[in-house]
């Protein structure tokens, strides 16, 4: 009797773990956004506009992604760019602070980017 308790106590368990897979999986977003850097123009430094249906979401990358966002994209170079891009993201719960004109810091949420590519 105790060899089929602990049976069924591994099978609840190995399920419960494929549903945690299964939600990690549901976290990633994918969307197209625009890469942009408007300092120069009073804007904010480097962040991701995302156009929906009746907002804008301004996201930022954390630190991890900068590589993989310089080797899709090329270098962060300049006060004033955008690049077109589709990205897959996972919102990361933090925010970050991002400079802006006139001495203003902005936050803004902070994402991980999974993949990126220009359009």
């Amino acid at each position: 009797m105790k060899i089929v308790a602990v049976v069924f106590t591994l099978l609840a368990w190995i399920g419960a773990c494929s549903e945690e897979n299964k939600n990690i999986d549901a976290a990633v977003i994918e969307a197209d956004a625009v890469w942009v850097n408007q300092l120069a123009a009073d804007g904010c430094s480097w962040h991701f506009s995302v156009a929906s249906a009746d907002s804008t979401l301004l996201l930022v990358p954390d630190d991890g992604s900068l590589e993989k966002i310089e080797s899709a994209i090329g270098k962060m170079e300049g006060a004033y760019s955008s690049t077109d891009v589709h990205i897959r993201y996972s919102l990361t719960s933090n925010k970050k602070l991002v400079q802006c004109g006139w001495g203003h810091n902005a936050s803004y949420d902070e994402i991980k980017i999974r993949e990126i590519s220009r359009r």
